[in-house]
């Protein structure tokens, strides 16, 4: 369809698309796209649209308003907005951008996640950038009037997301910790069936312990302590649905102290104790043969 917006030229088009329940439930999913030229005085404000707006500026310059920011998009960036919240578009020359509206069950923490890591909703990528060869793609598909593979189209704007969140800056600084936590958590993988302290941790990363428990938290979410008990539940979980294995001997090949300890642990962490777990997942199993 082409527009008839007051300063977007007769020229500029877009295509509305209405997601399965499928798409609803589980992907990433397309509202809208198009392809815009907007004439010198353009101006939009938007108490909500309901949806996430990504767009590519093609030419020219852009004044957007969001969550209190005011910033200039200028032609090679990209832009992510929260359209659940007020925004507004103005240019005082004109400009042209692609675009997509989109949606799903992950589309806020992907948002929140980007935003955090470039510290804005501007991002400088070219246009080798695989988010600009998938956002192209799927404007395409839409404008050739293709069959929409709602599986297809939510991996495309999932690899557009993770193009952008992969390729904020990081502060050099921060490299070597990042790469650090990476170390640990492999640590703990190899080992969580033994003791292990924060010390060991530590030291493992060439960070003090204080520093470490810091940056462990920031990067992962959890401190070195909670990640080790996840890692210990997790694996007794999987021998508890797969094995006939005792829950003594399930809590040793784990890491526990005892078994004692174990079943307290586990009972705080999944409300109710590992006999009972085994017992309803072998429930469930036996319900679905």
């Amino acid at each position: 369809m082409h527009s008839s917006e007051k300063h977007v030229t007769s020229d500029s088009d877009f295509y509305i698309y209405e997601p399965s329940t499928l798409a609803r439930d589980v992907y990433l999913y397309p509202l809208s796209s198009g392809h815009f030229r907007y004439t010198p005085g353009y101006r939009n404000q938007r108490r909500s649209f309901d949806s996430y707006e990504l767009f590519y500026v093609e030419e020219g310059s852009v004044e957007l308003k969001s969550h209190s920011r005011t910033f200039l998009a200028t032609a090679g960036q990209f832009v992510l907005l929260d359209c659940y919240s007020p925004h507004s578009y103005y240019s005082k020359d004109g400009w042209a951008c692609y675009w997509l509206h989109y949606d799903g069950l992950v589309a806020g923490a992907f948002y929140r996640r980007i935003v955090d890591a470039w510290g804005g909703f501007l991002f400088d990528l070219n246009q080798y950038s695989p988010a600009y060869q998938h956002l192209m793609n799927i404007y395409e598909l839409f404008r050739r009037s293709r069959p929409v593979d709602e599986a297809g189209i939510s991996s495309s704007i999932t690899s557009i997301l993770n193009a952008i969140l992969s390729s904020a800056p990081r502060k050099q600084e921060n490299v070597p910790v990042r790469e650090a936590v990476a170390s640990a958590v492999a640590y703990i993988n190899e080992r969580f069936r033994y003791p292990i302290s924060l010390q060991d941790l530590a030291e493992h990363s060439a960070i003090s312990p204080y520093y470490f428990t810091r940056v462990f938290h920031r990067e992962t979410g959890f401190t070195p302590h909670q990640y080790i008990i996840n890692t210990r539940l997790s694996n007794a979980k999987f021998l508890l649905r797969t094995t006939e294995d005792s829950v003594k001997n399930i809590a040793i090949q784990t890491g526990w102290s005892s078994e004692s300890t174990f079943c307290s642990a586990f009972r705080k962490s999944v409300g109710m104790t590992p006999s009972l777990y085994r017992k309803r997942h072998l429930y469930d199993t036996q319900q679905s043969i």
